[in-house]
């Protein structure tokens, strides 16, 4: 059985002008369809036609009035409106040098204003207290000769005032002058003795190197004299004097008492 359709020309010629008129006629269809809707007259489609021509028109308008911003200025404005570079904070951190240095500087611009606007008041000076001087003469005894005694057993001078002090030798020994510390006779004396032993005391005079000495005068010979000066003592009390050429000390005596 032979399934296959042989078409003529005739009939595909009436298929294609079949279809033609199929096409044809869907598209007068839809003329007829679009000029019943009102589609050319559509208010709506006006309206926003209108609305997209104001809109055009402006945008003419202001690109027409406005200014081209040239490359530099493109440029410059950019740059202008970058953030900047972060810097390094001027103010002092506390803890560090810079800030210790910094609060000084502060500290003391204060003290300076401060110290303009109060006067500055000077101390009034003490008046100067007349300084107290007392001139005084031991003499050894010369008679009988070679006594070894002091003529002045005692003298007595104010705390704290100038001596002046002459110790004269009218004895045919020589003799010296020691002034020692309260209680201290016997030790500086002792001493003294251990000097006959020491190359070097006729140079020292006889006078032994102890703290336990106010003041003290050279080896006087016969017939000689010497001035020293010292301040007494601030403290009241019995001062010895002895004479501290060995073995003389033991009967050569005499006190200075100083009082207030």
């Amino acid at each position: 059985m032979n399934n296959e359709i042989d078409s003529s020309p005739i009939q595909r010629l009436g298929v294609f002008f079949l279809g033609l008129l199929t096409f044809a006629g869907f598209g007068f269809l839809a003329w007829i369809a679009f000029n019943f809707s009102g589609g050319d007259n559509d208010e709506n489609y006006e309206m926003r036609s209108a609305e997209r021509a104001v809109k055009i028109n402006e945008i003419i308008s202001t690109q027409a009035n406005g200014v081209i911003p040239s490359d530099d200025q493109l440029a410059n404005y950019v740059s202008s409106n970058q953030e900047a570079e972060p810097k390094a904070s001027q103010k002092p951190v506390p803890g560090t040098k810079a800030f210790d240095e910094w609060m000084k500087a502060q500290t003391a611009a204060a003290q300076a204003k401060e110290n303009e606007k109060t006067p500055e008041v000077k101390p009034v000076p003490e008046p100067e207290k007349e300084e107290k001087i007392v001139e005084l003469t031991i003499n050894a005894l010369g008679d009988p000769p070679g006594t070894m005694k002091f003529k002045e057993v005692a003298v007595e001078v104010p705390a704290g005032s100038k001596v002046i002090l002459t110790f004269t030798n009218p004895d045919v020994l020589q003799h010296n002058l020691v002034i020692v510390k309260p209680d201290k006779k016997d030790a500086v004396g002792a001493l003294a003795d251990a000097m006959l032993t020491d190359p070097e005391a006729m140079k020292k005079h006889y006078v032994p190197d102890t703290d336990d000495i106010i003041a003290s005068s050279k080896l006087v010979n016969p017939g000689g004299n010497e001035k020293i000066e010292f301040m007494a003592p601030a403290e009241a009390g019995d001062y010895p004097y002895i004479c501290t050429f060995p073995g003389h000390w033991r009967l050569m005596q005499g006190v200075m008492k100083v009082t207030k």
